[in-house]
């Protein structure tokens, strides 16, 4: 009995380290959007079309690269972003060669560079939608005759090395 003990003790020891595992792996997959490609946050970029090849779902990332001391990053409401307006800002970014914009939630979100540049097209509509669950795995075919683990080609990595790690912590 005290064996078992231990190995509970062990596995409990070893959980907040699988957390913590855990934790990267679904943060370095967030995806990242640049926005405007290869182009950048620049005049004369068709967004709208950008924007149609995408799509945005919350806790994924909008990144602007632009020209510093020529352009900003202004996030407004729809009103201002209709009219090309800076004067009501929701968010304002101006700093640097870049800007990380994390959709945190879902809805519109938009985007402007005020010094009138919208009018020459820097502007930007997105809808951030409910992050999707992951879809079922599929049901587990027998072994096959090889022998080989019927989990590895079913689970993803972050999962099977979560596993891993919890086995290997109690034994």
């Amino acid at each position: 009995m005290e064996t078992l003990g231990m190995h509970r003790r062990l596995a409990l020891g070893a959980s907040p380290a699988i957390l913590l595992l855990w934790i990267l792996a679904v943060t370095v997959s967030a995806t990242k959007h640049d926005v405007g490609g290869k182009k950048g946050w620049a005049p004369d970029v068709n967004y709208t079309e950008w924007a149609s090849h995408e799509r945005f779902f919350v806790d994924e990332w909008l990144v602007f690269y632009y020209q510093k001391g020529m352009y900003d990053v202004v996030q407004v409401n729809a009103t201002d972003f209709d009219r090309c307006s800076a004067e009501n800002p929701i968010t304002k970014w101006n700093r640097g060669h870049s800007y990380a914009f994390h959709l945190e939630k879902p809805g519109h979100y938009y985007f402007i560079c005020s010094n009138g540049y919208c009018y020459h097209g820097m502007k930007l509509s997105i809808v951030a939608e409910e992050a999707t669950p992951p879809a079922p795995a599929p049901e587990l075919s027998p072994a096959s005759s090889s022998g080989s683990f019927p989990f590895t080609q079913s689970l993803s990595f972050p999962v099977f090395f979560t596993i891993a790690t919890s086995l290997a912590g109690i034994f």
